[in-house]
């Protein structure tokens, strides 16, 4: 458009009225538009909505430590009272507040935490695909540490009829 002003400018046009009266030429006026500019304003505008809607629609897994799959059961029960909750995977490792433990550190895990509050229980979740050895060794350091219960995570069984 500004070029087009340019050429416009530079020529002298006369205009011509169905009476056939010339008039003065038409001047139009110098635009001085300088160099062309890409404005940022709206490209700034574009990026944040694009960073908001993103903010926004980005679903956070929650990590909670290690994927155990509990074996199922059919007299299972849901703990209505504080826990203390170790998971043990099926490669052995044992975790406390998703952070992995040594072995050697339940017992005095579990102590601690029964100072607090004796009549804590203490939850296993052992995953299925997990060695009996590891189980019980776990279930046998709560137990040195003194837990009186005990209990082992399970998935209910959902009977279909």
């Amino acid at each position: 458009m500004r070029y087009m002003l340019r050429i416009f400018s530079s020529i002298k046009t006369r205009c011509v009225m169905s009476n056939s009266k010339s008039l003065n030429p038409i001047k139009l006026p110098q635009l001085n538009a300088g160099k062309p500019e890409i404005s940022m304003a709206p490209l700034i505008d574009v990026v944040f909505l694009l960073l908001i809607f993103f903010m926004v629609t980005t679903v956070f897994p929650e990590n909670r430590g290690l994927v155990i799959e509990k074996p199922e059961s059919e007299t299972s029960e849901p703990l209505a009272i504080k826990k203390i909750i170790f998971q043990v995977s099926k490669t052995g490792e044992i975790n406390f507040r998703n952070k992995p433990v040594q072995l050697s550190d339940v017992k005095r895990l579990v102590s601690e935490q029964l100072n607090t509050a004796p009549d804590t229980a203490v939850l296993l979740q052992v995953d299925r695909r997990a060695s009996t050895e590891i189980f019980i060794k776990a279930l046998d350091a709560c137990k040195a540490g003194g837990a009186k219960q005990v209990g082992v995570a399970t998935n209910a069984i959902n009977e279909k009829s």
